[in-house]
């Protein structure tokens, strides 16, 4: 009699553990097999696999993405899915492989599992406190001229709260000369600003570099939102392209270009 309890006892168990193994096991690991693929720009292309980032500079793997379906966006609007072919930049064609006119910022991503991309609006800054304030923690002149005063209002962590991105920057002036350039990103949620970018240094004339948001999206499926934030150079310099996520209340790059 006992033995035959034992056997019943063992039968629920496996039960049990096979129930447990398609509920959570087997969610988890599709979850590891995840992949993207995602294109920033014309010179920027990460891979995400097994929640690892790796830069694709490899002329062979570029090569491997040509005449591949991509979901695109174009200054953070939805374009479509196109096939994507590269040479020096990345050009688009529809599914008969006729040639599409865009330009703009480009994001783009190939994907085994449903990418969550949002898209955002920008404004110029009216309340200049906050900024005010920024600028004196910097030790940067509050009569500070700018070439980019731009205000984001994203809800990043999916608290039903818009949390609210600034971008200040006096780089690439034309009608004046500042002794000191600066780009600064930053953001504020609950009255305090958390720092995301600052770049300060003496005006050498071709330095510096003037960021703005390329794309908000989750990647990782967590609920809480990614970030690219991309910082155009003098010259033919490359932008510099950086992916940022908010954790244990500070932001940290996941992956860079440089």
């Amino acid at each position: 009699m006992k033995k035959k309890r034992y056997i019943v006892l063992l039968i629920i168990l496996a039960i049990y553990v096979i129930a447990m193994y398609f509920f959570l096991g087997a969610n988890h690991l599709k979850k590891e097999k995840d992949y993207t693929t995602i294109l920033v720009g014309d010179s920027t292309i990460w891979n995400y696999s097994n929640k690892k980032w790796l830069n694709v500079t490899s002329k062979s793997t570029i090569k491997d993405i040509n005449w591949k379906e991509f979901t695109v966006y174009i200054d953070n609007k939805k374009l479509g899915n196109y096939y994507l072919w590269h040479d020096d930049k990345w050009y688009l064609f529809d599914k008969d492989k006729n040639a599409v006119n865009s330009s703009g910022n480009l994001f783009a991503y190939r994907s085994n599992f449903p990418l969550k991309v949002k898209e955002f609006s920008t404004e110029p800054i009216v309340n200049m406190d906050v900024v005010s304030q920024v600028l004196e923690e910097n030790k940067l002149d509050v009569s500070s001229k700018f070439t980019v005063n731009t205000l984001t209002k994203f809800d990043i962590d999916n608290d039903n709260i818009l949390e609210e991105f600034y971008i200040i920057s006096n780089v690439f002036a034309i009608d004046f000369v500042p002794d000191t350039l600066f780009s600064i990103v930053f953001m504020v949620k609950g009255n305090q600003i958390y720092y995301i970018y600052r770049d300060i240094a003496p005006n050498k004339t071709t330095n510096g570099c003037k960021p703005y948001f390329n794309s908000f999206f989750d990647v990782d499926l967590d609920n809480k939102y990614e970030f690219i934030l991309s910082c155009g150079r003098y010259s033919v310099k490359q932008p510099v392209d950086m992916l940022y996520k908010f954790e244990k209340d500070e932001f940290k790059i996941l992956i860079s270009n440089q």
